[in-house]
């Protein structure tokens, strides 16, 4: 019986898979309700302050070209 490990395959090398923007504002404002003390009532504006806090350092990094 061969043994296939040395094998080469034509998939893709594996790379992280970036993290869509949805999961990265949740994260954030899972890591804002965590600091302010975790009581409820205020997932709104922890969502809010994590999806402007994200959009802004998205907007630093990767700036639109003018035309």
């Amino acid at each position: 019986m061969k043994n296939n490990s040395n094998r080469q395959t034509n998939k893709p090398a594996e790379t992280q898979t970036p993290v869509s923007l949805c999961e990265q504002i949740e994260k954030r404002a899972y890591q804002i309700w965590i600091a302010s003390g975790v009581g409820h009532g205020s997932d709104l504006q922890h969502w809010l302050q994590a999806e402007a806090e994200i959009l802004k350092a998205s907007q630093k990094t990767h700036p639109k070209s003018e035309q």
